[in-house]
């Protein structure tokens, strides 16, 4: 990581400095700090770089490593690898051309990215009008009519020629209610009212396409690389504030306890895995769910230290 000069583009991209700009790494601020005591005719870029980091992170989608990095090429390519020795120390000029290119012409063609943490939801409203409402623990992107999904979120409202992308299908949707879960090349679309028409894509894109009816529910088998048709379950009462699972294997429940709530669980043994539970508790109370799922099992389960759930 050490070398002599930066420039403020590669300061920027640099993971190790974005990490002493947010103040969440000592060693990258030991670091930095020393950098800068030997480097003192770099402060203007230091200024420079920070100042532009802090105006980026006030945007609530602002940019990935992988968009700063992609920044770092468009400058390379402006500047030329061959010319960074002499330019390093950047003018007013070079900075203000840097501000337009991330917060301009840059990000004009950037999704907009939403994520939510572990055990949260969050409503969003797209460009079209239309709400989505948003899973724990998943993330929502759009630009245009395209949106893509990791994780669950249910659409509601009218649609104009929307798309959703998952890695191994896409949803083409007018005018509708539904709800996508696609998690570990698990993906399943549950259609509430109107219609869409489902194709396979990207890793499985020889799945073929169906149009659903209004209380169909589709899985993509990722062994088989196929869709077909499941009897659709309790799978959106998630988004009016519950949990409720009605003859659900437990290895479905400990799923979403995981992917969810960030619990740990540990199967002692598989016999409980396809153990059927039935149930329901808030969704900002997962305490109440276990305390059920230990009273039928006869406490064969567990609470550990580490957020460790423990099936014995």
């Amino acid at each position: 990581m050490d070398q002599e000069q930066y420039t403020v583009a590669e300061l920027m991209t640099n993971l190790s400095f974005r990490a002493w700009a947010n103040q969440s790494d000592d060693e990258a601020r030991v670091y930095w700090e020393q950098w800068l005591a030997a480097h003192p005719d770099s402060r203007g870029d230091i200024d420079t770089a920070l100042l532009l980091l802090s105006v980026l992170k006030a945007n609530e989608n602002g940019p990935t490593t992988a968009d700063l990095s992609e920044m770092q090429e468009r400058f390379d390519t402006a500047l030329g690898r061959r010319r960074r020795i002499s330019l390093y120390r950047w003018t007013a000029v070079a900075a203000s051309l840097l501000f337009l290119i991330t917060t301009g012409f840059y990000f004009y063609n950037k999704r907009t990215t939403i994520h939510t943490g572990i055990a949260m939801t969050k409503t969003i409203q797209l460009p079209d009008g239309s709400s989505v409402v948003l899973n724990a623990n998943s993330t929502l992107q759009y630009k245009g009519h395209d949106v893509w999904i990791d994780g669950e979120a249910y659409f509601s409202g009218e649609h104009h020629d929307l798309k959703v992308h998952t890695g191994g299908m896409d949803v083409a949707v007018l005018g509708t209610a539904f709800n996508i879960y696609n998690r570990h090349q698990q993906i399943e679309v549950l259609l509430e009212s109107g219609k869409v028409h489902v194709t396979g894509a990207g890793w499985a894109a020889t799945a073929g396409s169906i149009d659903m009816a209004p209380g169909e529910m589709i899985r993509l088998d990722a062994v088989h690389k196929k869709m077909e048709r499941i009897t659709p379950e309790s799978y959106t009462s998630w988004k009016s504030g519950r949990l409720i699972f009605k003859n659900t294997p437990l290895y479905k429940v400990a799923a979403l306890l995981e992917e969810n709530y960030g619990f740990h669980v540990q199967w002692k043994s598989n016999k409980l895995k396809n153990e059927r539970f039935s149930g329901s508790c808030p969704l900002d109370n997962t305490d109440i769910l276990l305390a059920a799922i230990r009273s039928v099992y006869n406490d064969q389960l567990s609470v550990q230290a580490n957020h460790t759930i423990v099936f014995e």
